[in-house]
């Protein structure tokens, strides 16, 4: 007891207890809920790193797998594509390394073909072949440098020739013939416009145009008169080069410096009064309308060809004259053999659309046909008072003439010269003097455009607007104009597409082949109300409320207002396993109302999973019908009938010039163009994808350099394909082009499927 002083005093604890775990569950409580956020943060960032994975990598799918022919020619360069492989040269480009010398000649030649300059002299191999030097030798002839050296070349074009003097770089200068409306449109201008152009320069040119002396004489234009002069596409303004005129040769000589350019041949005392005229809008437009017995049923002509029943050419007529201002005149003729003026030179639009309407009441003309006499009266209408201004003629016939009543191409050549009138041509139909209507309008400056079937003329009109304006337009919207449009089909994305993306379906991993060939006849209002196939597939729009004669745009369906359109909404980013599944209501709710599970290969690194659960739309079901609309129904089951058409009909790839003006001879009918654009990646991997060709343009600086408009279905805005030409060496000395082209930063090639729906 004596020690009981120096004990801990007596503690009551029956309190302390309950606070001390209080406190330590509060701590245990803390640490849990810090250790869940954490975990909670961890998983939520591992789930964004993977959708955000996840969204790059889906849009790829949408591209085609394609595997490589061995045995096929992709470039049409002579080599087959395992060769190309094996030599490691361009399977999509007929001249890998561009030096102007195809893989094939450089074969031949013991070149590079991944080397433009084979002997580093700074001269390409192809320019070195057509110069007549040694591609493999830095002195040629044993004496000169090759690049000191200095040549002399002449090119000759349809009216007149240039001869450079300068280094080997000449031999890859070349001469454009252009189409420009402005310049065709001019009453001082007595030659086309030709485009001089050398990359590298030349020290000087002599410069030789001809004259017609008859059309110098009924225009007026003395030889006193007569000038070369360099054309300035930005301003479209004339600027005098001088010249020496040779009355007995009938030609106009002058020499450049060094100075590229388009030049043509015109009258001083003209040309700049003319140029003026063209800047104020003011105009005169003339539409004859072919009215033969076939264009109308066979209830009215049992022969008939029924080339135009529903009078497509009165609303092409009417589009025409509507989509222009008042500053334009009009004047409305209709013919058969016989010419009906039913309205003269007016710029009261009511007047003119009452003329083009009042053809419907004409009745079909059993006379025959006469295009030349047409032309020849057509002239007769533009009197003394227009013969200052711009004058157009725009003739549409379906027919060959059965009587040209004594009148020849040169008698309507040299009357629209006389007047000063441009003459565009439209033919509509398969029995056609295709040969007379291309021959009147490039003689006159205007252009032909053959048509196969009248529901494309009613876009037509605004094609042809886009040519007679020369359409100058800033293609990378810098405020600048830099680009020619040679031919626009009218297609705008944001009125001519879809309200929706590419999408796919249980029986094709991607449906842009569908979704494009649907996209471009709904533009030429060419789809049927309804189609049943040979391979079973069909569609009708019958019981549904799309209306075929609106634009694409407006058609909105329910289907993909879904939040099944888009994989981030309904895949669950924390599936266990090897799939990457979707979660379990969006699976049972999309079920019931007509969507199925396909699976993707997914083998992103660190993803961890195989195969990707992905929704899409099963048009094969009638579910979709009672689910959405039958609107929804109809034009799903219309997409997948087209897409059956995959890989149909026939195509050629753009290599060569003879392809690239197959591209102009189909968008100059209005009509959008049907392409695979094919593409290998780093990896060796190649794809594809399907786009619509809307329109073709040129640098205005380069005549080498070519934009095309594309429609692309998995995109949400419309894109170029970037196009450059090389002038290339042949056997045979002619000049030929070969061309390759980019899109998105890679090397594509382009093939244009002419498929239809039959």
């Amino acid at each position: 007891m004596a020690n009981r002083r120096y004990s801990a005093p007596a503690v009551d604890t029956s309190k302390a207890k309950p606070v001390i775990i209080a406190a330590a569950g509060a701590a245990a409580a803390a640490i849990g809920i810090l250790g869940y956020l954490a975990v909670k943060a961890n998983e939520d960032n591992r789930v964004a790193a993977l959708k955000y994975n996840f969204n790059r990598y889906y849009p790829t799918t949408y591209n085609t797998v394609e595997s490589i022919d061995g045995d096929a020619d992709y470039d049409a360069d002579g080599i087959t594509n395992a060769d190309e492989t094996a030599g490691k040269t361009s399977l999509i480009s007929a001249d890998t390394d561009g030096d102007g010398l195809t893989d094939s000649a450089e074969l031949l030649c013991g070149t590079d073909p991944n080397n433009a300059d084979s002997d580093g002299d700074g001269i390409k191999d192809g320019i070195e072949v057509r110069a007549g030097l040694d591609p493999l030798s830095l002195i040629s002839d044993g004496h000169t440098k090759d690049a000191e050296r200095t040549f002399t070349r002449e090119i000759t074009f349809d009216e007149g020739s240039v001869t450079l003097t300068g280094l080997a770089n000449i031999f890859g200068a070349t001469v454009d013939k252009l189409s420009l409306n402005s310049v065709a449109a001019n009453a001082g201008v007595m030659t086309a416009p030709y485009e001089l152009h050398c990359d590298g320069g030349f020290e000087k040119s002599l410069l030789k145009m001809d004259y017609d002396p008859d059309f110098a004489q009924v225009a007026g234009i003395t030889s006193e008169d007569m000038r070369i002069f360099k054309f300035d596409p930005y301003s479209k303004s004339y600027y005098e080069v001088s010249g020496v005129v040779n009355t007995d040769e009938h030609t106009v000589i002058c020499e450049l410096f060094g100075e590229d350019g388009v030049f043509l041949l015109g009258s001083k005392r003209v040309i700049h009064k003319a140029a003026e005229a063209y800047q104020s809008g003011q105009m005169n437009i003339s539409i004859l309308i072919d009215n033969s017995g076939s264009m109308y049923p066979k209830s009215v002509l049992p022969s008939s060809e029924e080339n135009d029943v529903d009078f497509k050419r009165l609303s092409f007529a009417q589009n025409f004259v509507t989509a222009l201002d008042n500053t334009v005149k009009f004047s409305i003729s209709a013919f058969t053999y016989d010419f009906k003026t039913l309205c003269e030179f007016d710029n009261d639009k009511s007047h003119v659309v009452t003329a083009v309407q009042s053809i419907r009441s004409l009745g079909a003309g059993f006379d025959g046909t006469s295009v030349e006499r047409a032309l020849m009266l057509g002239l007769e209408g533009f009197g003394e008072a227009t013969q200052s201004e711009r004058n157009v003629i725009v003739l549409l016939t379906d027919g060959i003439s059965t009587d040209a009543a004594g009148y020849t191409l040169p008698d309507i050549v040299s009357l629209a010269k006389a007047k000063n009138v441009t003459i565009m041509t439209v033919s509509l139909g398969e029995n056609i003097d295709r040969d007379l209507l291309r021959s009147i309008a490039s003689s006159t400056g205007g252009q032909y455009y053959p048509i196969s079937e009248a529901n494309i003329l009613e876009g037509l009109y605004s094609t042809m607007i886009a040519s007679m304006d020369d359409d100058i337009v800033d293609d990378d919207f810098d405020g600048v104009p830099d680009s020619y449009t040679l031919y626009d089909t009218g297609f705008d994305p944001d009125m001519n597409g879809y309200s929706f993306n590419n999408f796919k379906s249980k029986e094709s991993g991607t449906l842009d082949f569908g979704m494009i060939m649907l996209a471009r006849d709904w533009f030429r209002n060419s789809v049927p109300n309804s189609y049943e196939g040979a391979d079973k597939h069909s569609f009708s729009f019958e019981g549904s409320t799309i209306s075929l004669t609106e634009p694409l745009r407006k058609v909105i369906l329910q289907t993909m207002q879904t939040p099944w359109m888009k994989p981030e909404n309904y895949l669950n980013f924390l599936s266990s396993g090897e799939t990457l599944k979707v979660k379990s209501e969006d699976a049972a709710d999309s079920q019931q109302k007509g969507w199925a599970k396909i699976n993707l290969d997914y083998d992103e690194p660190g993803a961890g999973w195989k195969k990707a659960e992905i929704l899409v739309p099963d048009h094969t079901v009638s579910t979709i019908r009672t689910a959405y609309s039958e609107n929804d129904y109809a034009i799903l089951r219309a997409i997948h009938c087209y897409n059956a058409l995959r890989d149909t009909g026939t195509s050629f790839s753009v290599n060569s010039e003879k392809d690239l003006n197959r591209i102009k001879s189909i968008l100059a009918t209005g009509t959008p163009i049907v392409t695979k654009m094919y593409w290998a990646e780093d990896d060796g991997s190649c794809f594809s994808r399907i786009v619509l060709l809307t329109a073709l343009r040129r640098d205005l600086d380069d005549p080498n350099i070519f934009r095309i408009k594309i429609y692309d279905v998995n995109a949400e805005s419309s894109s170029t394909v970037v196009m450059n030409r090389t002038l290339e060496y042949t056997a045979s000395g002619k000049d030929d082009f070969s061309y390759t082209a980019k899109w998105d930063n890679k090397s594509v090639s382009l093939s244009c499927w002419l498929t239809e729906l039959h």
